[in-house]
């Protein structure tokens, strides 16, 4: 009965409550309960005022608060309009670095430069960025001869065999060049210092097992460096993948994973997560803050060859002789196959040749060109009539080299001499430019192309190298034909690229690396670039054929031209 007789004092608590007659508050661990809320909340806390004539400080800010409310809100309205005004500095601070960034060497400001630069289409600019494509044009400003280049260094002295694999730091710090002597050299980009030097073992010794972790104990195919510029990864025939440190020069890791040769290294900007690429027709991926494996890719066929990624966690592979190419999605789990084997025949020569003349110099995609691009231009185009004429062929039969320039278009080589441009959105190639890199003739051929027709049929330089600078509209083109192009890509939506300079290299090119050097204002547009070039007698992956060259590695600065030598 005595519960009962509580649990009824309660009830009748509450009915009086709800009658208009409140309790006094009842305690429940030390701590009052909680007041009714709505109009009796407020009728209840109004009877007690006029009975205790007493409040927290809260009611007190209430009833005579009246001074504090207007000096409160004249303080928030303060508060507001510097917001408001330093807002409007930071604008003005803005869009004075834009014009700073923008200006002439004559002192004078280039209008249309300026508009373009405004802040609108500079919040466009990195929103694109964000989305992943290109949106920067800076190709040409580096439309000028290389020898009114900065500096033109040639890093000699260094490799005994040909310089297979070449990679330059993300600050532009340092420079390491690999070699089938088994050797990485760490190089000083601005002076050209020899820094370090990592021995390659001797295989000589068979009767000696070789020690993986004072180096390689073969050839060097690739190198590969971190965007925080604090790991090195290389990798070899010797089917290692070798981590070393950029700061203290130490050997960190060997992963030994790979069944063949490691054809390909890429690291994953902005994340220390390494994608390798191998003859084993596998792609694997590593964790290098862990130094540890991750995961393994199937699907190629053939040999991958080269590998390419940006900031998404996907990445591009060739597939060699499968002619393939296969974008990784690596958090889906899934790969998109692109299938190449583009034929250079009469038709498509004869296109070509069309879309050049209904250009020409004044077309829609005009570009600015060095003298020795216009040359290698004409030569190109007196090439395609050549060959049309003679009715030859070449089937692309093996994708060697890709290069990615945002994270949805990327750029591909192989044996057929084509560079072949890609969207994810296509299976097939939305712009091809045939034989990029000429043709070699047969022997007696003077150029007058009789050659064509009687002699040798010709072969094409194919495509040994490619490196992009990413998120614009400059890529870089390599073979054994003695020069390095620079492409520019078209503006629009018409896809395709054209050639806007050229870098005489002599010897087989294995291997490209650009970097774009740091800013000292880090709104200004233009920065500088950094080209590195591997040099060789030989090509990387084997020694079916022989020049007369150095093994060098070659080092070109340029600097950007200003906005109005850059378009005229």
């Amino acid at each position: 009965m005595a519960k009962d007789r509580l649990l009824a004092r309660g009830v009748t608590g509450t009915k009086r409550q709800r009658s208009g007659k409140p309790l006094a508050p009842q305690r429940r661990g030390g701590q009052a309960a909680a007041k009714p809320s709505g109009r009796r909340a407020r009728a209840a806390d109004k009877g007690s005022e006029s009975e205790d004539n007493v409040g927290d400080i809260g009611d007190l800010e209430h009833r005579y608060g009246t001074d504090t409310d207007e000096a409160s809100s004249s303080d928030e309205d303060a508060l507001l309009e510097s917001a408001a005004e330093k807002r409007l500095r930071l604008a003005k601070e803005y869009i004075g670095k834009v014009k700073a960034s923008t200006e002439v060497d004559s002192g004078e400001y280039d209008a249309a430069q300026i508009d373009r630069d405004l802040i609108a289409e500079r919040l466009m600019t990195d929103a694109k960025e964000r989305s992943g494509r290109w949106s920067r044009r800076i190709a040409a400003s580096f439309a000028y001869p290389v020898e009114e280049a900065k500096a033109v260094r040639v890093l000699r002295d260094g490799h005994r065999l040909p310089v297979t694999s070449v990679a330059v730091t993300p600050d532009g710090r340092f420079v390491y060049s690999g070699s089938k002597d088994g050797s990485l050299i760490k190089w000083q980009r601005d002076s050209g210092a020899k820094l370090k030097v990592f021995y390659g073992q001797n295989r000589g010794k068979k009767r000696q097992a070789p020690n993986y972790r004072l180096g390689h104990c073969d050839h060097i195919l690739a190198i590969a460096v971190s965007s925080d510029s604090r790991f090195v990864a290389t990798g070899g025939r010797d089917r290692r993948i070798h981590i070393w440190s950029v700061d203290d020069d130490t050997h960190l890791a060997v992963f030994h994973q790979h069944k063949d040769a490691v054809t390909g290294l890429a690291f994953r900007h902005g994340a220390n997560q390494l994608y390798s690429c191998s003859a084993d027709r596998m792609v694997k991926l590593w964790n290098i803050d862990e130094l540890g494996y991750m995961d393994t890719l199937f699907g190629h066929q053939d040999g991958a060859m080269s590998i390419s990624t940006l900031y998404r966690e996907q990445a591009v592979t060739t597939g060699g002789r499968d002619k393939t190419v296969r974008l990784w999605k690596i958090a889906d789990e899934a790969q998109l196959v692109f299938r190449g084997g583009s034929t250079t025949d009469q038709h498509r020569i004869t296109k070509a040749l069309s879309e050049g003349r209904s250009e020409g110099a004044e077309g829609p995609h005009a570009v600015v060109q060095t003298p020795l691009a216009k040359t290698a231009t004409a030569a190109h185009a007196d090439t395609l009539r050549r060959l049309a004429a003679a009715g030859v062929e070449f089937a692309e039969q093996c994708i060697d080299c890709v290069a990615m320039i945002d994270e949805e278009t990327y750029v591909t080589g192989g044996d057929s001499g084509a560079l072949s441009l890609w969207s994810m959105h296509k299976k097939k190639p939305v712009f091809i430019h045939h034989v990029s890199h000429g043709v070699r003739l047969g022997a007696g051929d003077e150029g007058d192309g009789e050659g064509v027709v009687d002699g040798p049929p010709p072969q094409p330089h194919w495509i040994t190298a490619l490196a992009a600078v990413p998120f614009t509209d400059l890529f870089f083109s390599a073979s054994s034909d003695g020069c390095i192009r620079m492409w520019q890509m078209r503006p629009g939506r018409a896809p395709g690229f054209d050639l806007v300079n050229a870098i005489p290299v002599t010897g087989y090119v294995n291997s490209l690396s650009v970097c774009e050097l740091p800013a000292e204002d880090p709104m200004s547009a233009r920065r500088d670039i950094v080209l590195a070039a591997a040099a060789g007698q030989e090509p990387r992956m084997g020694r079916w054929e022989k020049c007369t060259a150095r093994n060098v590695v070659k080092l070109v600065h340029f600097s950007p031209l200003p906005p109005t030598k850059a378009r005229s």
